[in-house]
């Protein structure tokens, strides 16, 4: 009782193959929520900066409306944020070191991809209206173009996102995770309902039906994100070795490997035995 009031964790079942089980689920916890961090964040701020640059670079109207941007706030949020916070642990997610003691949820490894990703979904959505325009689009398909490219070309970075070191360019991309792509499916016909339902789209969100010309440019842009995002992934990994928490390991302290061996019941358990 004494060790039990003085201790910070209490071990209800010391089962070593439970406890890795146990550790095992912290990681995808936390991966998780880098991942989500790292979709919801570039889309936010996309949707800000978008207007702002978009007037600060000549557009005589902002490049999107008021309740373009609620929406696309909303409905990112519920469909391809919710896909990251249900993503599957990756392959090797337990032969990697453990995290530093107060490590931060953002580190700046993290913190680059966000910046990256805002970059970029804010060029192409500005791009893009630009390009309309000077092809002689009307103020209301400009912003449909717009509202698009940013939609589709969030769905490029949350396929990006769900793999933290692997590249998406993979049938891995395809399988583990089929919520994902019943989210993709979602934002597609929620953003086709919204651009050719009349009276919504005009009335309400302040803009107009798209042709093939248009559409070809939402697919060419949300292509660009994409490659960009794994092209910085790629970068990355080569310069880290890929290492999972590579923001946590510094020269000046680096951590020695840990040598202790480990306890009697743990060699009945070999690596493959463990769940992974």
């Amino acid at each position: 009782d004494v060790a039990r009031e003085a201790s910070e964790m209490i071990l209800a079942d010391d089962n070593f193959a439970t406890i890795v089980s146990a550790v095992r689920e912290g990681r995808v916890v936390w991966d998780d929520l880098r991942k989500v961090l790292l979709v919801n964040t570039p889309i936010n701020n996309a949707q800000g900066m978008s207007v702002l640059f978009g007037l600060l670079l000549g557009l005589d109207e902002a490049p999107l409306s008021a309740i373009q941007v609620l929406y696309c706030n909303l409905i990112c949020a519920v469909t391809l944020g919710f896909v990251c916070a249900v993503e599957p642990a990756e392959d090797g997610i337990m032969e990697q070191p453990p995290r530093r003691v107060g490590k931060k949820l953002i580190g700046r490894f993290l913190l680059l991809r966000i910046v990256i990703g805002t970059i970029v979904l804010v060029a192409v959505t500005v791009g893009s209206v630009f390009w309309t325009k000077d092809m002689g689009y009307t103020l209301e398909e400009t912003r449909s173009q717009a509202l698009n490219t940013l939609s589709f070309g969030a769905i490029g970075i949350t396929m990006s996102a769900r793999f933290a070191r692997k590249s998406a360019f993979h049938m891995r991309t395809f399988v583990g995770n089929p919520i994902a792509w019943y989210s993709y499916a979602v934002m597609a016909a929620l953003q086709v309902f919204i651009t050719y339902t009349p009276g919504l789209n005009d009335a309400i969100f302040t803009m107009d039906a798209m042709d093939g010309k248009q559409w070809g440019i939402v697919a060419l842009f949300m292509v660009v994100v994409l490659i960009v995002m794994e092209a910085e992934k790629s970068i990355r990994g080569m310069i880290t070795d890929r290492k999972y928490y590579e923001e946590d390991w510094e020269e000046e302290d680096a951590i020695e490997p840990d040598t202790t061996p480990l306890p009697e019941e743990a060699k009945r358990f070999g690596r493959n035995e463990l769940p992974h």
